[in-house]
């Protein structure tokens, strides 16, 4: 059977043959391990690759691979920790690390494929069913570490890997290898186990996640993941919430069945109904004070934030939001200035002063715009120097050809192909923001406190509420403040705390004065 998987074809050209006897190989690998991070990934990954474009013995390239597969695993926390918590978009060391974590999975992935594709088109293998089984399962870690490191260094997944995992995991089943356990162990993983691991957490949005959290996501996933089921008969309710649709002999991730669209070809369908009563659960028994699921810390200090992670992933694995608007192309330009206090400043001025920046606060970039809906864009930035972001970041746009400000939080990004840049997606708060200063109250003696008014909607038939933009931790939930625009003082009362980022905070207010 042929597999048709990607990977490298063999050269019989080339300048020097890389080493092949195993000896010498773990020798080499020994020190170069004990190169920094960065440095080891990218030496260990180029000699991968020309051990993977060259001829040699089954049986060879099993044992070296092997070796390789064993020095990378050193590797991937200390390479992580390069990237993990650095600005975006990737700059210098950085991006290096990130681009030679990738690299060394995609080397790795090759390296397996092959060999599986070579062990699937015998007549008779001589491993048997053993074999097969080690190679496939080595074939989707490979592939789900690809995964892994393109999510934590917020970098596009790349080519072929989505195609190739479903291929290998749609051979397992015809082969039924694809829930035969590692070990003697029933509740040892299996390959379905992995395959349906790196689904869920294409699922749950990952370029959305702070830095750290993918983390955490694959330790929950590694234990609760069984509780998701795959299988290739539709459910009564396609378009059912909890199911999710995997795209079989296509080169994207799943989906949710909600999302609505039409594909052509063979599919799975993922069912999270258990995970979701799972989460359910976890929910129920945090909101009581119990302790937090596997994976999670376990303190009081820790409780709200695990609250929040856990009703995302409900939210992503179970019951995602129904796509309202369709996605319009567009390649028009847009101004962007990132943080609070340049939300401030650009509502205070007109469009020259706005587009030039402010000395003191981080500079305005240029974005093209890749798509929009009425509740967002998508944007990529293509100054010559673009500025850092953060998730959850407030973003201040001016877009040519259109009056006014609008006001957006950045809700995911990843780094552009190439180059140093961030294609990133931002959810609209407001298109009419205005400057304004507050103070609590009943405070004596005072500064005032910039902020940033969003008025609320109500000609519409959806009434939204007035919002104000303030900085994080200056006031709290039911505070009274003094507000001063529009020529007057207006005193508010903080009502509900709808959305927060690294140096503001969104409440809806109440006008009482």
């Amino acid at each position: 059977m042929k597999l048709g998987l990607t990977f490298p074809s063999l050269e019989t050209d080339y300048d020097r043959k890389p080493e092949t006897r195993p000896a010498r190989v773990a020798t080499w690998l020994e020190h170069a391990g004990k190169r920094d991070a960065r440095t080891a990934a990218r030496l260990i990954g180029d000699a991968l690759a020309a051990i993977n474009r060259v001829s040699i013995s089954n049986s060879r390239r099993f044992e070296l691979v092997a070796q390789y597969w064993k020095a990378a695993q050193a590797l991937w926390s200390p390479l992580s920790r390069e990237f993990m918590r650095a600005p975006q978009p990737l700059r210098d060391d950085a991006q290096d690390a990130a681009r030679a974590g990738i690299t060394l999975a995609s080397e790795l992935s090759n390296a397996y494929k092959r060999m599986l594709e070579g062990e699937a088109e015998k007549r008779i293998s001589l491993g048997g069913a053993r074999l097969m089984t080690a190679l496939v399962r080595r074939s989707l870690q490979s592939g789900a570490r690809v995964l892994i490191n393109s999510y934590q260094s917020y970098s596009p997944v790349p080519q072929q890997t989505w195609q190739d995992l479903h291929a290998i995991y749609v051979f397992a089943r015809s082969r039924n290898l694809h829930q035969v356990p590692r070990g003697s162990d029933p509740g040892d993983s299996t390959p379905e186990d992995i395959y349906i691991q790196s689904l869920l957490l294409a699922l749950a949005n990952p370029y959305a996640f702070f830095p750290g959290q993918i983390d955490i996501v694959i330790r929950y996933l590694a234990e609760y993941a069984h509780t998701a089921k795959l299988t290739d008969v539709a459910p009564v309710h396609r378009m059912a919430k909890a199911v999710a649709i995997v795209p079989v002999g296509h080169d994207f991730p799943p989906f949710s069945a909600n999302k609505g669209g039409s594909m052509n070809g063979s599919k799975l369908f993922l069912l999270t109904f258990d995970l979701a009563f799972t989460l359910q659960e976890q929910l129920r028994s945090l909101d009581a004070g119990g302790d937090a699921p596997a994976g999670l810390r376990n303190d009081a200090a820790h409780r709200p934030r695990n609250i929040a992670f856990l009703r995302r992933l409900l939210r992503q694995w179970a019951i995602p939001p129904a796509r309202q608007f369709s996605r319009l192309p567009s390649r028009g330009r847009v101004v962007a200035l990132a943080g609070f206090l340049n939300a401030w400043h650009g509502s205070r001025t007109d469009d020259t002063r706005m587009i030039a920046g402010h000395p003191d606060l981080p500079p305005p970039t240029t974005c093209q715009i890749l798509n929009q809906t009425p509740g967002g864009y998508a944007l990529r930035q293509i100054a010559a120097t673009p500025s850092s972001l953060r998730i959850g970041d407030l973003i201040t746009l001016r877009v040519e050809g259109k009056p006014g400000l609008q006001v957006a939080i950045v809700r995911w990004f990843r780094n552009a192909p190439t180059g140093t840049a961030l294609e990133f997606g931002c959810e609209l708060v407001s298109d009419s923001p205005r400057t304004a200063t507050a103070a609590a109250e009943d405070a004596m003696d005072h500064s005032p406190t910039p902020i940033v008014v969003l008025p609320g909607d109500r000609t519409g038939t959806e009434v939204s509420p007035d919002q104000v933009v303030v900085p994080m931790g200056a006031f709290g939930l039911e505070h009274a403040i003094g507000m001063w625009h529009d020529k007057g003082k207006h005193v508010a009362v903080l009502t509900k705390l709808v959305d927060q980022g690294p140096d503001f905070e969104i409440y809806e207010f109440a006008a009482v004065g």
